[in-house]
């Protein structure tokens, strides 16, 4: 069974970045579509399993379903009926069918992430090289080339991040130094994909991601009294990677490749003051029109005739203001989890996935659609992982409480 849900998350993974490109763009995402489809039949193979539910994650679900067949009524749109069903199929597959699965499921969405998404990045590499400026691979656009990176390093990065705590609290594996340094290689060879697709959002995501993980991992020594630890063996490693990065400005292009492709692009747009490339006429438009239902799938095609380059936004064109802000309120949630998961102490070399997928989601969406995209299928799927990992942390919590004393819940 393992096999067979890390092949259907690899299949649906790779099938969401295929559908940013031209030969697959509309095949990809139904095939999308069909795979949640078919994962939602899980609880039928398998045997009886307790069913978990977090009654305040399924209020604002449930809400933010309502709502969005109330658009699509009040706009007489069939396109939004149907996006609204597969929002909850994405729900009840990520936050209920999944997790019964006797599995860890952010280790497979992790490696199904990689045996995906990696194929697609490194085979036109070897086949054609760098053949545009900027990059784009087999991808439309560099911005979808890199969004699909940033989403990938965002996932690496989660994962070093894990076994830097694991090499602080000393807890050794074979061979350990050789492994970190092929997991860092591959995720600064992302990084570097990140950069020659000259995509200023994808840029952002992965320094941000960086910056809180650094944080996190700075906040885990100091208060398990590892600080000292993280200076040591965090300078070894510093080392490492300045020589490392000193190698690449010197005998690649990647020092002109940054400046020439993110910040001269910061500067050039910052000169010309428009530092949004257009794109905040857009989303003063659509605040203007959207009302309390919004305008229906094709807002965007019919009155502006260009895409939103925001999820938000282009929920609010398509669904109005009050899904948005049900939908924004459930990612705030969702976030609170995965940062209190993140600090606690367990066992889980991927505690941190769940935290960089909301993180990498949320700066994507902020100048991209990241619509049932791969940033968009990890981030449910981690969450869903996350919130049954918080249930049951409360249930252990709970059984070491004597029957005589009152029993408390784990405060989150």
């Amino acid at each position: 069974m393992k096999k067979v849900i890390c092949f259907i998350f690899s299949l649906m993974f790779l099938c969401s970045s295929l559908n940013l490109t031209t030969t697959w763009h509309v095949i990809g995402i139904y095939a999308v579509y069909a795979l949640l489809a078919l994962l939602i039949t899980i609880p039928i193979t398998v045997k009886k399993r307790e069913i978990r539910v977090s009654p305040n994650n399924l209020v604002i679900i449930y809400l933010f379903l309502i709502f969005c067949g109330i658009s699509a009524l009040v706009n007489n749109d069939f396109g939004t009926i149907f996006d609204t069903m597969m929002f909850a199929v994405l729900y009840i597959v990520s936050f209920i069918v999944v997790p019964i699965l006797n599995i860890n499921i952010n280790k497979t969405i992790f490696f199904a992430a990689l045996i995906s998404n990696l194929p697609i990045l490194l085979v036109p590499l070897i086949v054609s090289g760098f053949d545009t400026t900027p990059y784009s691979g087999i991808f439309y656009n560099p911005n979808s080339l890199g969004t699909v990176s940033a989403t990938i390093f965002a996932a690496l990065l989660s994962f070093v991040i894990g076994k830097l705590e694991s090499f602080i609290k000393n807890a050794r594996e074979e061979h350990y130094k050789v492994k970190f340094f092929m997991w860092g290689s591959i995720m600064l060879f992302i990084f570097y994909l990140v950069i020659l697709s000259a995509s200023r959002t994808s840029f952002i995501s992965s320094i941000m991601c960086t910056i809180v993980g650094i944080a996190f991992l700075t906040f885990y020594s100091i208060k398990n009294r590892k600080l000292p630890t993280l200076f040591i063996k965090g300078s070894f490693f510093s080392i490492i990677l300045a020589f490392f990065i000193m190698l690449l400005f010197k005998f690649t292009t990647l020092y002109d490749s940054l400046y020439n492709s993110i910040f001269e692009k910061f500067e050039t747009r910052a000169t010309d003051g428009d530092m949004l490339s257009n794109r905040d006429q857009i989303w003063k438009q659509t605040i203007s029109d959207a009302g309390f239902f919004g305008k229906g799938n094709h807002y965007f095609d019919n009155n502006i005739q260009i895409g939103a380059h925001n999820t938000f936004i282009s929920m609010l064109g398509q669904y109005g203001w009050i899904p948005v802000i049900i939908f924004l309120f459930f990612l705030i949630i969702g976030f609170s989890y995965t940062v209190k998961y993140s600090l606690k102490k367990v066992d889980d070399k991927y505690k941190y996935l769940p935290l960089m997928m909301v993180i990498n989601f949320f700066m994507l969406s902020v100048a991209e659609v990241m619509t049932f995209t791969l940033s968009m299928l990890l981030l449910f799927f981690s969450l869903g992982s996350t919130l049954t990992k918080k249930e049951l942390l409360e249930e252990k919590t709970t059984e070491v409480i004597p029957q005589t004393k009152k029993r408390r819940k784990l405060v989150w």
